[in-house]
């Protein structure tokens, strides 16, 4: 998936997740965000992640190119839990 030459005003930004653990195995792979620019996002890069007890997930090759991020409220970059 490629998401590009965007202008995005006041989301939760670049997200991708949640990805819980599953026995048939989850997946984010694949996504370019390219000349994007953001004008007061919550997060401007978001990667949400979801612990569980078993299972598999995965979240890869996701690449950001010519990101640009104006007053972000809470954080530019956020590798964490989902809200």
């Amino acid at each position: 998936m490629i998401i590009e030459n965007s202008k995005i005003y006041f989301s939760v930004g670049l997200s991708i997740g949640s990805v819980p653990p599953n026995n048939d195995f989850n997946c984010v792979r694949n996504i370019t965000f390219r000349n994007v620019e953001m004008f007061e996002p919550i997060k401007s890069i978001y990667i949400k992640t979801n612990p569980g007890d078993e299972g598999s997930g995965v979240i890869e090759n996701i690449l950001y190119e010519n990101i640009t991020s104006n007053n972000a409220i809470w954080w530019n970059i956020y590798i964490g839990p989902q809200q």
